[in-house]
């Protein structure tokens, strides 16, 4: 059986008899796996004992140790009481390990800020080297998983630091949110607590050892390289920006470390021999000090993979200079400029237009021409030339007026024409091409589709193979794929809009014909001239 689908059926057993913590008992798993420990806050009541009791399953011969900590715990508690035979026969300070902490597969520690510092110091090197010293002896601890829990975080300034930076997942659990699950849960007598774990689907020790040293040797490859370098950028930006010391996140050297040996584990669990950008997601689990930061380096990781993500490395960049040279060359080929006459309506005075076969020296305000319109009728002034004062137009008297055919005006329902002028400009005309050069850009352009064809055929072989795993991650959410491929997307779509490209213009030349007025080489050329 494939290490994939021992672990699949795995978590389906595991999350028999539980609602809604899918996720959390993936991480739980997947943590243990990589020998890591995980943290759970949430309110009382939320199963995250009961996540522990779980894990312990996945186990052959897996055992639990479970404790709710209060600030009068002490050593014996957890680590086992002192051995008085030992300690009266051979003068030895041992403690009696079976069945406390130092002998268990998982280990359930609640309320873990409360322990005292004695357990601390020996939690801590518990937690770094799996180990644990019994009076002169140093035993391996058989210890898979250590789950701590708590209402609340360590509180600041009581030496929980480094024992708060061991657990390298963190969670937030919370309670049932359907409404469905939550009725069968309150009404079905389930048997959460049982072992109902296939024996074939367990781990056992062999098994965990082997698959320690092959998680070591799956391959991290550039682009996650990448997405974590860009992550740490935004985690320093974000420190600039807020210079509230309990507001910065630290990430330090050794944790970032263990974090790629998660995502490795995560690669090796789903049967890959490299690490992928889903795996990247788990990241945000790993590197949030406050709940409310939880949003935000969630954020810093979609950006990292959407915009550093999947990338080809396709240069459209070459393929647009070649687009650009054969519309220029098109451009260039058909079209040339013309002298034509044209007529247009003659300003006299720079304000007026002259109204012709009206009465004499009458006209019309610019400004006021160009606010009538063919449909309706306005009062507006005529203007005399001279009336008042020489060499210069002055007002007469309000008309009926509106416009008329072209550079005519109605005045009282009659139509008269405006004084024009007639002169010669060049204006751009098109001609049809040679065949031959036409048949030049046809082979220009099956080189151009047959790049982006092949470039988009890359794309769907590398979606097909290298990306077909995207949603079937064991430890992300399906739906973080769509991120995932962002960029991969976004080139596909850069290429549609080359080949669009190439296409007008094809039509362009195509349908061109020759002495075409001004604006239809606008529409033919979609306004690039």
């Amino acid at each position: 059986m494939e290490v994939k689908g021992q672990i699949t059926k795995l978590l389906d057993d595991l999350n028999k008899g539980v609602y809604e913590k899918q996720e959390v008992i993936a991480l739980s798993l997947l943590t243990a796996i990589a020998g890591e420990s995980i943290f759970l806050l949430g309110a009382p009541g939320v199963a995250k004992s009961l996540i522990a009791r779980r894990l312990k399953f996945a186990f052959n011969g897996g055992t639990s140790f479970e404790y709710l900590m209060n600030r009068f715990s002490t050593p014996d508690e957890i680590f086992g009481p002192v051995s008085i035979s030992q300690l009266k026969d051979h003068d030895k300070y041992e403690r009696i390990i079976k069945n406390y902490l130092p002998s268990a597969t998982v280990v359930f520690l609640d309320e873990i800020w409360k322990a005292g510092p004695s357990i601390q110091n020996a939690l801590l090197t518990v937690l770094n080297e799996k180990k644990y010293r019994n009076g002169e002896q140093e035993i391996d601890v058989p210890m898979k998983a250590l789950i701590s829990a708590s209402n609340e975080l360590p509180m600041k300034g009581e030496g929980l630091e480094a024992l708060w930076d061991r657990f390298l997942v963190r969670y937030v659990v919370d309670g049932i949110t359907d409404k469905n699950n939550f009725n069968e849960m309150i009404s079905t007598s389930l048997k959460s607590y049982d072992d109902n774990v296939n024996a074939k689907n367990k781990i056992g020790d062999i098994e965990y050892s082997k698959w320690s040293e092959l998680i070591d040797e799956i391959e991290i490859p550039e682009n996650v390289f990448n997405v974590i370098h860009i992550i740490r950028n935004y985690i320093q930006e974000h420190n600039k920006k807020d210079e509230k010391k309990e507001n910065q996140i630290y990430i330090s050297d050794r944790r970032w470390k263990k974090i790629v040996r998660l995502l490795r584990t995560s690669a090796f669990l789903n049967d890959r021999k490299a690490v992928d950008l889903m795996d990247c997601f788990i990241i945000a689990n790993c590197i949030w000090n406050e709940p409310m930061q939880f949003q935000v380096v969630l954020q810093f990781v979609k950006d990292a993979i959407q915009k550093h993500g999947y990338t080809l490395n396709f240069k459209l960049s070459d393929i647009q200079s070649e687009i650009k040279d054969l519309n220029d060359d098109v451009i260039s080929e058909t079209s040339f400029l013309k002298e034509v006459n044209v007529t247009k309506l003659k300003p006299h005075l720079k304000d007026y237009y002259r109204v012709l076969n009206f009465n004499d020296n009458f006209a019309i305000a610019i400004n006021d021409y160009n606010n009538l319109n063919t449909q309706t009728e306005s009062h507006s002034y005529l203007y005399r030339y001279g009336y008042h004062y020489h060499n210069q137009y002055s007002q007469y008297n309000s008309y009926r007026l509106r416009k008329g055919k072209k550079n005519h005006i109605l005045i009282n329902g009659t139509e008269y024409p405006l004084e024009t002028a007639t002169t010669k400009e060049e204006k751009k005309a098109t001609k049809k091409p040679h065949k031959a050069v036409q048949k030049e850009w046809e082979k220009k352009i099956k080189v151009i589709l047959t790049t982006t064809g092949n470039l988009k055929s890359q794309i769907e072989h590398y979606r097909s193979s290298d990306l077909k795993h995207l949603r079937i991650n064991l430890f992300a959410n399906p739906a973080l794929a769509e991120i995932v491929e962002a960029n991969l997307n976004e080139t596909q779509k850069g290429i549609e809009k080359l080949e669009v490209e190439v296409t007008r213009i094809q039509h362009y030349y195509e349908n061109v014909e020759d002495q075409t007025e001004q604006k239809e080489i606008k529409q033919l050329t979609n306004g690039k001239e």
